[in-house]
């Protein structure tokens, strides 16, 4: 039996049976189970790097990390946070962590466990945060409100210090919506992407992430708790309060800025579930709709003909229901993970810049020689002889490299001097 592209990843508000779990999206059938006996919070589940599953407690103030192929999660390392975490994203290449804890974001460096950034903007309690495809950008959304986009550069660059007078500037600031912000959704194409937020002022904002743009406002008559886009970005699906999904096609937008959502017989809407929609996510065929809800049930829709294709009951509400690539560390018996994690910190260092910092530990001019960098730390770090042979092969191109810059540079002397 040949082996699905793509994994479906779920978890409940029990945590009785598992804290999340893998499912084959074309059978239906359980692929792996993660455990810790603890109920994870909403918005907090997250692939990091195609090596573990990252995960908040919904009680607790700590995280939680489980290689892809294994049921317990790591329990070397200390992840414990200041407070409990409302929100949790991190960027696509698994090198920075940024978790809400009520109206403040912290943002952590994986690989060092430094708090780079504590930021203080948002009035209430962040609900969603959202890393743009390139991890150059982040946005938050909270119970104010509000909506910040943030420049991942500029936040880790200011680290705040005891007081708080020192943190970034956000790059957008967003007031338009009147009620608690429940979700966000970033598309492809990195700060050239869309940004979607959906409120509980039962309206759903497209905007222009780069510009800030306002490019459409979509007024419905209920409440509205989620929301996604298919891959190639032609549908809008929304899900809202009631259970009820509405699908909105994007080739056609309305004339005008704003527009009034037909929620009559006209309408297009995925009906099955009996309770809020938590969560929304598309599969990579753009032809298969997840949808996790309050009533305790993940549902796959075929979107054509929005018939649901099949149902999986959980034990309590679904805090998460997303697909993501089968990629190996799934099913290797021997986890190959492409980073290194490390014990969290759970304040920042005084006046000092995290990044900075790990460079610091290291003289500058033995960036310089790599010969010499490489004899004075990695060896004294790295005991993976894969990662050794990469190393040296690097340092081989180094030399090559630099040869052939000497030889440019000595053509180009003779060239100017002629």
């Amino acid at each position: 039996m040949s082996r699905s592209s793509e994994i479906l990843i779920t978890s409940d508000g029990s945590g009785q049976m598992w804290s999340a779990a893998g499912w084959d999206p074309q059978t239906g059938t359980q692929l792996a189970t993660y455990k810790n006996g603890a109920t994870l919070g909403y918005n907090t589940l997250n692939i990091v790097a195609g090596s573990y599953l990252l995960a908040a407690d919904k009680t607790k103030p700590r995280l939680y990390f489980w290689p892809l192929n294994r049921q317990t999660h790591v329990e070397n390392l200390r992840f414990v946070v200041p407070g409990i975490v409302t929100a949790l994203t991190c960027s696509p290449d698994g090198l920075y962590i940024v978790a809400a804890i009520g109206e403040k974001l912290c943002t952590w460096q994986t690989s060092t466990g430094e708090l780079l950034a504590v930021l203080i903007r948002h009035y209430q309690t962040v609900n969603c945060l959202k890393f743009t495809s390139d991890g150059s950008t982040f946005a938050s959304g909270g119970d104010d409100g509000l909506v910040f986009v943030w420049s991942l550069s500029s936040v880790v660059s200011k680290t705040a210090n005891n007081t708080g007078n020192r943190q970034a500037a956000p790059l957008h600031s967003f007031a338009n919506h009147s009620l608690a912000v429940k979700d966000i959704f970033i598309g492809r194409f990195g700060i050239q992407a869309r940004l979607i937020t959906v409120s509980l002022d039962c309206t759903a904002r497209i905007y222009d992430l780069d510009s800030g743009i306002l490019l459409l406002n979509l007024v419905f008559s209920v409440p509205l708790t989620s929301v996604c886009m298919d891959i190639k970005e032609n549908f809008l699906f929304v899900g809202c309060s009631t259970g009820d999904i509405f699908h909105f096609d994007l080739h056609t937008p309305p004339r005008g800025r704003e527009h009034h959502v037909d929620h009559g017989k006209n309408s297009i809407t995925f009906k099955g579930h009996t309770k809020s929609i938590s969560c929304l996510s598309v599969a990579g065929d753009c032809n298969t709709l997840v949808s996790g809800s309050a009533d305790g049930s993940v549902k796959l829709w075929h979107i054509p003909s929005r018939q649901i294709l099949r149902s999986i009951p959980h034990k309590g509400p679904i805090t998460a229901a997303f697909f993501t690539k089968a990629v190996n560390n799934f099913f290797a018996n021997d986890l190959k993970p492409k980073l290194i994690l490390h014990s969290l910190q759970r304040t920042p260092k005084d006046g000092e810049n995290g990044v900075i910092e790990v460079m610091n530990n290291y003289n500058l001019e033995d960036f310089l020689h790599p010969d010499v960098f490489f004899n004075k730390k990695w060896n004294e770090e790295i005991t993976d002889s894969n990662t050794h042979a990469e190393l040296r092969r690097a340092e081989e191109e180094i030399k090559s490299l630099k040869s052939i810059n000497a030889e440019m540079y000595k053509f180009g002397l003779k060239y100017l001097m002629k």
